[in-house]
């Protein structure tokens, strides 16, 4: 599918550079009015390092904003923003006026992308709105692909050149892999007397804008496009393919997008023969009956091929499938679901796909589902309905916070580096006792993900233990830094086959609670503060028993002979 942004400006003084191969360059004082064409098409949905492409888009658009000269009166105008698959969805937004940029910036944003992409029609548009039969009318054009409505957008650049007192556009080639998409952009470029370049990916799309807004605002920048258009891309293919998500919708341009021949047994698929991917299919194979299998993302369809000697064969696949992304994000920090797992399930119960993206898309058959997003306990969901077609940001917001918990011995130290457990409980639902389990960690600093609400975490090392309750808030992180009041105990008992610890206190029973039991003559353990018993049992039964305490943060050595 294509995505493009298209600037137009009407400058009222400014000469016409009328040979294309050479640098363009412009020199004006006179202020100028500008349309900027703002692309919603659903495929903006799309992702380029780690962001949409209305994202990256909208990036690129602040890179305009504060770029232009102030005196260069400035409107918007978007197209796909509200009807899936028609050419006619062009809407002036922001009428040519004054130079509002946050005007501008807030109506880009609450942009929808859901529909098709007319460049033709756009740039007819924008010649109009500004009038450039009376003045120099100079448009910019970012592009990911070719044309799907009707007109030539090369054809129509043509005829406004010549109409017009001066039409010029530069065009930038959004991460552009067709070849011929890539020579239609250059094409426009050439046809007008304006600049190409070529921008790989987001970044490269920022750099790129910004020389296009310096072109069309006087300065000089090179160009990349050759001098004269490349060779046929498809010159000797006899198959050609494209994809669609839904019958009527522009060609799917993603290079994610595979097609794996077959050979025809009957109505089945026979012996797997070759594998492609891209977009546009455009190969040489020979003449037979196969059956072509297109998958992209969840969505498989296979359609038979039939190609007969001298003669071109054509495939053109309608998937019945949408894109569902979600730029999720943390309640109460605005910030991206960072370290989040995202899961679709069928509206039955069954798993379809799984994502560990901040920014997650998922292609996938119409139907109904449910989208799950997840990180630690903390758990958020939603049911959508998906049409063939849709382009859906579904909604999806992650009540969760988190808690970062580490334990020292003492007041002041020293921090417990090694055996040190945590655990966090629910509270329990009667006031007493202990809720139910949640989550354990064992590093020195535990991180938990944790849904808003308030626990119990236990924090212990060997025998000693302490619990403290907890507030954990959405988007916000909890740090606990508890104190155990703990010291340990090192005990040697030479030749003994048991050394067990008690409680000092006895009970009504007068018996001792069992703390700890080690097998073997020595112990290294870690205790609450207070006062204990050793008894260690020798090989001949014998036991001898020694009375020793625990401070904070202090090591205790005793040794027990028969």
């Amino acid at each position: 599918m294509l995505r493009w942004l298209v600037v137009a400006a009407l400058a009222v003084m400014s000469p016409l550079h009328a040979a294309y191969s050479q640098a363009q360059s412009r020199d004006t004082g006179a202020s100028a009015d500008t349309i900027l064409i703002m692309d919603a098409s659903g495929s903006m949905w799309g992702q380029v390092e780690g962001q949409t492409k209305i994202g990256a888009a909208r990036a690129a658009v602040r890179t305009i904003l504060s770029k232009w000269k102030p005196d260069n009166r400035l409107g918007l105008v978007a197209y796909g923003h509200r009807v899936k698959g028609d050419c006619r969805d062009i809407e002036v937004l922001v009428p040519v006026s004054r130079f509002d940029p946050e005007r501008i910036r807030a109506a880009v944003d609450a942009l929808n992308p859901k529909g098709k992409t007319p460049i033709a029609d756009s740039l007819r548009l924008a010649a109009q709105t500004l009038k450039w039969r009376e003045g120099k009318a100079t448009v910019v054009l970012v592009s990911d692909g070719i044309e799907t409505c009707v007109p030539d957008p090369c054809a129509v650049a043509g005829e406004l050149k010549k109409a017009g007192i001066g039409f010029v556009a530069h065009v930038i080639g959004f991460d552009v892999a067709d070849p011929a998409a890539r020579n239609q952009l250059q094409c426009i470029a050439r046809a007008t007397g304006g600049v190409y370049l070529d921008a790989r990916n987001a970044s490269g799309l920022e750099q790129a804008l910004g020389k296009a807004t310096a072109a069309a605002q006087g300065g000089r920048v090179e160009s990349e496009a050759p001098a004269k258009p490349a060779p046929d891309p498809y010159r000797g293919k006899n198959v050609r393919g494209i994809a669609r998500l839904a019958e009527g919708l522009d060609p799917i341009a993603d290079p994610a997008l595979t097609w794996h021949l077959h050979r025809s047994a009957g109505s089945e698929k026979g012996e797997f023969i070759n594998s492609f991917y891209g977009s546009a299919l455009a190969e040489a194979i020979e003449p037979g009956n196969y059956v072509m299998r297109v998958e992209y993302g969840q969505v498989s369809r296979e359609v038979p091929l039939r190609i007969e000697r001298n003669a071109r064969a054509l495939l053109d696949v309608v998937l019945d499938a949408g894109y569902v992304t979600r730029e999720g994000s943390i309640a109460g920090s605005g910030g991206k679901a960072e370290g989040a797992t995202w899961e679709v399930f069928s509206s039955a119960g069954q798993w379809i796909a799984t994502d560990y993206n901040p920014l997650p898309r998922f292609v996938l058959p119409a139907g109904d589902y449910v989208l799950n997003l997840t990180r630690g306990t903390a758990k958020a969901q939603k049911p959508f309905a998906l049409a063939a077609g849709d382009s859906l940001n579904v909604a999806l917001t992650l009540d969760a916070g988190k808690l970062l918990v580490s334990a020292l011995y003492a007041a002041g130290g020293p921090k417990v580096e090694k055996g040190l457990v945590v655990e966090v409980h629910a509270l329990p639902a009667d006031g007493s006792g202990r809720g139910a389990w949640i989550a354990t960690n064992y590093e020195p600093l535990s991180q938990f993900d944790l849904p808003t609400g308030t626990y119990d975490v236990t924090v212990g090392v060997g025998e000693a233990r302490r619990t403290v309750r907890a507030d954990v808030s959405s988007g916000a992180a909890t740090r606990l830094d508890v104190t155990i009041d703990a010291g340990v105990v090192g005990a040697k008992a030479p030749s003994a086959r048991i050394i067990e610890i008690f409680e000092a206190e006895r009970d009504i029973n007068n018996q001792r609670k069992l703390v700890h039991t080690s097998y073997g003559a020595a112990l290294n353990v870690a205790l609450n503060t207070g006062s204990y018993v050793a008894a260690a049992t020798f090989g001949d039964d014998r036991r001898v028993e020694r009375e020793f305490s625990i401070s904070a943060g202090k090591r205790t050595e005793i040794e027990l002979r028969p």
